[in-house]
């Protein structure tokens, strides 16, 4: 059985885009970055890639065809990685290939798909790869096909996914009275989350695309791919089960230059906790997984 992970940042900047959108056009060419070309060319497999990919995408993508105009919506699939480990018995295929949504050379949305997988000797190179590049071409289709793509106009610069994430030192406060004194002094709540959401996601299983940077600066004034917290509730008494529930309201907001990228409203309970900073504790570590792993895949109005 293949193991597919979807890697990286899936990121789709949102503006006023309608659901309904003209077909996307898949070039026909596969490319490879330098570091990623092969050894050699065991067989044309990359065509299999876009037959796939166009198969399984709910008619959101077509063949290439005629002059491509500046106003034409492409998709481009780029092989960012490429390995092969050969043993006395089987060979391991590692292949990573990226695909890139651009209308008149902006970028729109951007995905990075990674195939790992085992061929027994007996498998020729040519018929692992052409299996690999199917389930990729598959992954893309699919991943086209629920992506909601912008209408980018004139004033729309694109995506900068290689950028770092700022985010700010402090976890911005909603209303005066989302957190009390013990949580924001004595818990130290405002910096100790932002700084464990950051490790967590630059230091993740996978390694993100660009990493996210704590800076102490106005936040919402940051003009840079930004990510912007807000905590609007935090209900946390010590004495574990016995003081009740606890619960922890946030929301954030994924921008990029006048793009959001994405935003979430996420929810965390927990009855663990003796002490009211122990509560807080256990509520942050549950909203930094959850964050975490939408900040890997980032989306509108995401319910955590």
């Amino acid at each position: 059985m293949s193991l597919l992970r979807h890697l990286l940042v899936s990121i789709t900047c949102v503006l006023t885009a309608s659901s309904a959108w003209s077909a996307v056009q898949i070039e026909d060419t596969i490319t490879y970055l330098p570091t990623a070309l092969p050894d050699n060319a065991a067989c044309a497999w990359e065509p299999g890639i876009a037959k796939a990919a166009i198969a399984h995408s709910e008619g959101t993508l077509v063949p290439l065809s005629g002059t491509p105009t500046a106003g034409d919506t492409r998709l481009s699939i780029q092989v960012i990685g490429f390995d092969i480990e050969r043993s006395s018995r089987e060979s391991q295929y590692t292949v990573r290939v990226r695909a890139n949504v651009t209308q008149g050379g902006k970028l729109l949305a951007t995905q990075d798909f990674d195939e790992e997988e085992s061929f027994k000797d007996s498998q020729t190179a040519c018929s692992a790869l052409t299996q690999i590049g199917t389930s990729l071409g598959e992954s893309a289709g699919e991943w086209i096909s629920q992506t909601r793509l912008p209408a980018c106009d004139e004033a729309c610069t694109g995506l900068h996914p290689d950028e770092t994430i700022v985010v700010g030192a402090e976890v911005l406060i909603g209303d005066a009275d989302a957190i009390n004194d013990t949580v924001r002094i004595d818990c130290h709540f405002q910096t100790a989350l932002v700084t464990r959401l950051v490790k967590a996601f630059n230091e993740g299983d996978t390694p993100p695309r660009a990493k996210l940077e704590a800076r102490s600066i106005d936040i919402e004034k940051y003009s840079g791919r930004r990510l912007i917290l807000r905590v609007s509730n935090v209900h946390a008494l010590g004495g574990g089960g016995l003081s009740g529930p606890k619960w922890m309201n946030m929301s954030g907001e994924l921008r990029d230059g006048n793009m959001l990228v994405g935003s979430f409203h996420s929810h965390t309970r927990s009855g663990r906790g003796l002490t009211t900073c122990r509560s807080v504790d256990s509520l942050s570590e549950s909203t930094v997984e959850m964050i975490t792993e939408w900040l890997s895949n980032p989306s509108l109005d995401a319910k955590l």
